[in-house]
């Protein structure tokens, strides 16, 4: 590691979240070329049916958030579009690889905890879900999260992936090992671990919480509602292929046609997305059923209410 002779007010060594986003982060950018492309609908007349159906679920004491129908549309369009909901495996030496479709569509959701730090939990098997059923998962996946103890979490999550890896016969990995012993002993141990791994492994979050997933949803929209730019790129963390990012709702002028059926330019609500694939696995084409099925609820936007 390279010293600078920076000054400063002080020094924050990675703690271990922060090692495994910077390593896992390091990994998509050295290994998977990056298609990226900008999609920005025309959401009007979807948030105001967003807005009467989170009064009805409002009214029926249970809070329905725009990140949850906007995970559910995305959903709908990997159901019409199985090929973006895939890993991939593949060698470069021997230019070689297969890309595995999963029949299970696991979101992967960026998570802010309450100490600032994030991890990225994944809703498992959502592809059957409705929405209801989809917004009872997200809130009992907020509760699983904190009687969760996140440096356990990550711990073995690390020490998973460390596995699977030395089993490929990536030999690199023990350099990683050696460089972080101390750290990789740094958990659990004794009265703690036997109290933490008492509670029910359904009632906490476990490795395979933060390695399933089959396709990432970023949200920097819930994190600054009042930002004007958007995402113009964002990780794929492998093996996944795919990746979704959503910025702010933001008015815009635009073209729409009026009740008469004439057209008319207006200040117009649109939701700035970003959708990323591995170039690898698949080319431009096999996005457009996705895209087709997304163009469709936002120009239809009364089907939420039959999710």
């Amino acid at each position: 590691m390279t010293e600078f002779a920076l000054p400063s007010s002080s020094t924050k060594p990675f703690d271990i979240q922060r090692q495994m986003v910077a390593h896992m982060t390091s990994l998509s950018w050295q290994n998977v070329p990056h298609i990226s492309y900008l999609y920005e609908p025309d959401v009007t007349d979807f948030s105001n049916e967003f807005k009467k159906l989170a009064a009805e679920y409002a009214a029926a004491g249970t809070r329905l958030s725009i990140n949850t129908i906007l995970v559910k549309v995305i959903i709908e369009g990997l159901k019409a579009d199985p090929t973006l909901n895939a890993w991939i495996d593949y060698d470069l030496p021997r230019a070689r690889g297969k890309v595995m479709l999963s029949e299970a569509i696991n979101v992967s959701i960026p998570w802010k905890l309450t100490d600032g730090r994030m991890i990225t939990p994944t809703l498992n098997h959502t592809e059957n879900l409705s929405l209801h059923e989809l917004n009872q998962a997200v809130l009992e996946l907020g509760e699983r999260i904190e009687r969760t103890n996140i440096d356990e979490l990550i711990h073995q999550a690390v020490v998973t992936n460390t596995v699977n890896e030395l089993k490929k016969g990536n030999l690199e990995v023990f350099r990683r090992i050696f460089a972080n012993l101390r750290r990789l002993n740094q958990h659990l141990k004794g009265l703690a671990k036997q109290t933490y791994y008492a509670i029910p492994a359904k009632d906490r979050l476990v490795g395979d919480d933060l390695t399933s997933g089959t396709v990432t949803i970023s949200n920097i929209g819930s994190l600054y509602k009042e930002q004007r730019g958007n995402f113009a790129l964002l990780e794929i963390v492998p093996p996944q292929i795919f990746a979704v990012g959503l910025g702010a709702m933001q008015e815009k002028p635009g073209v729409f046609t009026n009740v008469k059926g004439e057209k008319e330019i207006g200040i117009r609500n649109t939701l700035p997305m970003c959708m990323a694939f591995d170039h690898r696995a698949i080319d431009f084409d096999a996005m457009i059923p996705f895209l087709r099925k997304l163009d469709d609820i936002f120009e239809h936007p009364e089907i939420i209410h039959t999710w």
